[in-house]
């Protein structure tokens, strides 16, 4: 849907925001429930899980890419702190980011 696919631009363009399931029905024009279903349905994921993964994606190519830190990628990728970042990095990688990051750095 128009309302799904405004969602997911809205999200890669914002994601180091402070984005919530409020700010997104703000955007889309949509009940937050209704706006939620939707988007799970069209993206397999729920919204805020979608902006988890695309804030981890880019996380990654900064930990593969440059020598900031740990807090600073956190940060700048929109966690809310190092250690929410390192928790969701580590569910999703089975690895922490510095662990991903000596496995992964370009020399």
């Amino acid at each position: 849907s128009r309302e799904c696919i405004k969602l997911k631009q809205y999200i890669e363009m914002n994601y180091p925001q402070d984005i919530t399931l409020d700010t997104l029905a703000e955007v889309s024009h949509l009940n937050k429930y209704y706006m939620v279903h939707s988007f799970t349905k069209y993206a397999g994921l729920s919204p805020i899980q979608y902006l988890n993964q695309t804030r981890l994606k880019r996380a990654q190519h900064l930990l593969k890419n440059t020598n900031y830190s740990i807090s600073d990628i956190a940060s700048s990728t929109g966690f809310s702190s190092q250690s929410y970042f390192t928790q969701i990095f580590r569910k999703n990688f089975n690895m922490t980011p510095v662990k991903y990051r000596q496995e992964h750095a370009k020399n």
